[in-house]
Order: C-alpha cells, then structure tokens, then sequence
C-alpha cells in the first residue's frame, strides 16, 4: 500500500485520532461498513432458514443461553 504524503500544512481545528489505514479497514469491516464474503454468505444462509419457517424458539434459545 502506497502512503500518501501532502506538502502543505493541514489545520486541525478539533480533536483528532490518528490510526493507521488497516486498523481503519478493520474497524469499517467490524462495523459493518463494508462486504465481507464470509459474512454475506452466512447472512444469505440464515434468510433462506428463515424463508423456510426453519427457525428456533425464543423459549428453546432463552433456555440454551442460560
């Protein structure tokens, strides 16, 4: 990944975090910002369960968590 660079001074007129591109990508991804293949096909899975009245209890879940 190439780095951008700038010559000319940048004001900063309110308070500011700076974190590194990656970690910004991760945190878009983990928000949900952005596609993530994995997720979308477990997404799509659940919506087909579903379509298909293949679904769990709120009694059975609540009792399972416990």
């Amino acid at each position: 990944m190439k780095a951008e660079t700038s010559v000319h001074a940048i004001p900063i007129e309110q308070p500011m975090v700076l974190i590194p591109m990656k970690e910004y990508k991760l945190l878009l991804e983990e928000a949900g910002f952005t596609q993530t293949p994995q997720l979308d096909k477990r997404i799509a899975k659940a919506r087909a369960r579903f379509r298909k009245n293949q679904v769990i209890s709120w009694k059975k879940l609540k009792n399972e968590l416990r």
